[in-house]
């Protein structure tokens, strides 16, 4: 049994296997390779518990994972997460894996399957809203896939905006950063906008004129009463991607809109039929919503874990 650290996470593979990855894990669910038990999830005030299991044909994995929102007013990050990884053959606990990392890297390489399948292939401009751990990985992945020259940035803490400068300017320090003043600026400026809030409210503007033409990646909604998308948007898009069908009764930027008739369930499109080419969008208004599921963990899992046995082969 092995510990694998973050370090060991983030330079376990470059950032198109990552995304290659998760489009494995994508395959997966769909052909029924993976078991995908109900997660169990406990909430008490306002933090959450999660009990994220995935058997595969020869590994599964056991996620658990903490979200504290009111971590942030501390400098803390909001998850904290650990992966157990196990022989799906004899139950043998092959490797701990560091989860909050492993959630970042994978999260934002599923973010980044909607920008590198949903997004033009020129686009320039990138939003990011919400710029915690989450919003940082977002833009690392998002950057791989595009020629972003620019990116404009929006929090409501204003410490968060200048950690997020800071660290990403060395990452890239030929991409400007550009702070905005609020989600309608980033909006305005940016071609693709990646939102990874925890917020009860939308954060984008209820205004078509800054929405239509543009790729929304919205990662934060989990709960029912956690909204990042305006109505307006759901008026603009001809379907709404997801990883998974359980998000439609999750969260609050799914069942908004169905609750309101704005969208109707066949609108509703699993990911995995864009990458298959069964459904192409063909409005430029596009809109990849993401909840998450336990087989990106399994996946991310056996990447990271393989990465550090070379002779093992999945």
């Amino acid at each position: 049994m092995v510990f694998i650290t973050e370090l060991q996470i983030a330079e376990s593979a470059s950032y198109d296997r990552w995304i290659n990855c998760m489009e494995e894990a994508f395959e997966a669910v769909a052909d029924g390779s993976v078991i995908i038990p109900k997660r169990s999830h406990i909430d008490f005030d306002s933090n959450s518990l999660l009990l994220m299991p995935c058997i595969g044909t020869k590994y599964f994995t056991t996620k658990l994972v903490s979200f504290f929102p009111g971590n942030r007013k501390t400098g803390k990050p909001s998850i904290y997460g650990t992966v157990l990884l196990n022989d799906s053959k004899t139950g043998e606990l092959l490797a701990v894996i560091d989860g909050t990392k492993l959630t970042a890297m994978r999260t934002a390489a599923v973010g980044s399957v909607g920008v590198r399948h949903l997004s033009p292939v020129n686009t320039a401009s990138l939003g990011i809203i919400g710029l915690g751990v989450q919003g940082y990985h977002q833009a690392l992945f998002a950057c791989s896939q595009r020629p972003i020259n620019k990116i404009y940035v929006y929090d409501i803490q204003k410490e968060n905006i200048i950690k997020f400068c800071n660290d990403l300017s060395k990452v890239f320090p030929r991409i400007k950063i550009l702070p905005s003043g609020d989600g309608s600026e980033v909006c305005r400026n940016s071609e693709i906008i990646i939102t990874t809030t925890n917020s009860g409210n939308p954060v984008l503007p209820e205004d078509i004129s800054l929405l239509e033409g543009k790729t929304f990646i919205a990662i934060g909604s989990y709960k029912p009463d956690m909204r990042e998308l305006p109505d307006a948007l759901f008026k603009l898009v001809d379907y709404v991607f997801i990883d998974t069908e359980h998000g439609m009764a999750e969260s609050g930027d799914l069942t908004a809109p169905l609750e309101q008739g704005l969208l109707r369930e066949n609108r509703f499109i699993n990911a995995n039929d864009l990458l298959l080419g069964k459904t192409v969008p063909k409005n430029p208004t596009r809109l990849f919503k993401l909840v998450g599921m336990a087989a990106f963990d399994l996946y991310a899992a056996i990447l990271v874990y393989e990465s550090q046995n070379q002779d093992i082969k999945y």
